[in-house]
């Protein structure tokens, strides 16, 4: 199992992120030819160099960038709304992968720039974040984490910073509003250095991708990057270290969510149905109706969501905006998953997708994508549950053998 492993301890920024990516392996070639899909309405240059810090030998990088008409060099403002953030990654023709990634970031960041600002995330105006120094930082730190392969991504407490930090909007305490809400999501540390260790994007970009490190972690490093920042003379080195981990591989991993849930009387099995819709398009894994009996005998639906925990604001505000409830609970979970494989299987009829999940090491169950075999049955006129088998056993066509197997 392959794992990137951040140290946080001076902190985590757009450009140092980016650099220490690249300095662990990411292919720059790649790298910039993926970048180039950005229809960012400027020109733009990535400056990769190498640099030291307190003996230290890394990566720097810089976007120079030249929007509109104005030269920039990551001071360059352009206010953009996530519309427009989200326009330009999904009409990239970046892999969907990529796409997930930059845009679970920049939600994140839109989120707490709104509730900092009191609006909504969509109409929210990001400042430095949207221009294109940041953009590119963000989307390149995506493909980079494609491009090493990585199957899990964790952290150990992130340094904020302490004093004063001058943008947009002024001077401002660190750490900034918006790192502050991000920090919901991580454990972080105060007062390290005496200045803005963590940026906003930094902070989105942990809390959208990585996990608390597990103690102990076991395994080789294979790879270390490291991510020199700009700053020097500081009692921290303005350094960002990431390491790739090869684990043993293991049957069961752990992961950290969020359960919302609220009873509800006074809404009809199509508007509850309804809701579970929206629920699902907010972020939720799961959604779910329970029969239950509420005070006074009264029957009634428990609807649960089921999501990870930075996906939870957006959650809530969809069980709130789409319900009749006037509170609800909420509840930390822990969610145990067996080690799966997907594959896909050529039957007589056509392809199915097989997910695999595993356990002591052997195979432990076997299952056919649904839509795959609906699709069949509906283009065969076979019963559905026939081509369920078909995956299962594409080159069996007997009861008996198929009894043998099992």
């Amino acid at each position: 199992m392959r794992v990137l492993v951040y140290d946080c301890s001076a902190g985590i920024s757009g450009d140092m992120n980016l650099a220490a990516l690249i300095d662990l392996g990411a292919d720059r070639d790649i790298l910039e030819r993926e970048l180039s899909k950005l229809n960012v309405h400027g020109e733009w240059k990535l400056e990769c160099r190498r640099a030291a810090q307190a003996g230290i030998h890394g990566m720097r990088v810089d976007v120079l960038a030249h929007e509109h008409g104005h030269s920039g060099h990551s001071h360059e403002h352009h206010h953009r709304t996530m519309a427009d953030i989200k326009r330009i990654i999904t009409e990239s023709g970046l892999p969907d992968a990529v796409q997930k990634t930059a845009l679970s970031i920049f939600s994140l960041l839109a989120e707490a720039e709104a509730h900092v600002h009191g609006t909504t995330p969509d109409q929210v105006h990001f400042h430095e974040v949207g221009a294109v120094d940041s953009i590119i930082d963000i989307v390149g730190a995506a493909i980079c984490l494609d491009l090493l392969r990585a199957d899990a991504v964790f952290t150990g407490p992130v340094e904020l910073g302490g004093g004063r930090v001058t943008c947009q909007h002024g001077v401002m305490p660190v750490p900034a509003p918006a790192t502050a809400l991000l920090a919901r999501h991580f454990q972080s540390t105060l007062n390290g250095t005496p200045h803005e260790a963590t940026t906003p994007t930094g902070a989105a970009y942990i809390a959208a991708v990585a996990q608390p490190a597990p103690s102990p972690l076991s395994g080789r490093i294979t790879a270390s990057g490291y991510g020199i920042g700009h700053r020097e003379g500081l009692p921290l080195p303005n350094i960002l270290r990431v390491m790739l981990v090869e684990t043993e591989e293991q049957d069961t991993a752990t992961e950290r969510l969020t359960e919302l849930c609220a009873n509800i009387d006074d809404m009809t099995p199509e508007q509850t149905a309804y809701l579970a819709e929206k629920l699902m398009e907010a972020g939720a894994l799961d959604a779910w109706q329970e029969s239950i009996c509420m005070k006074k005998g009264r029957l009634a639906f428990k609807i649960c969501a089921l999501c990870l925990p930075e996906h939870a604001d957006r959650v809530r505000t969809a069980f709130f905006r789409n319900s009749s409830t006037p509170g609800i609970r909420q509840y930390d979970a822990c969610r145990h998953i067996l080690r799966r494989e997907c594959s896909t299987v050529q039957t007589r009829h056509g392809t199915v997708g097989v997910k695999t999940s595993f356990m002591n090491g052997r195979p432990h169950h076997r299952k056919a994508e649904f839509e795959d075999c609906k699709a069949l049955a509906e283009a065969t006129g076979l019963p559905l549950e026939e081509c369920q088998m078909m995956g299962l056993f594409p080159h069996d066509d007997h009861d008996e053998s198929r009894q043998d197997s099992l």
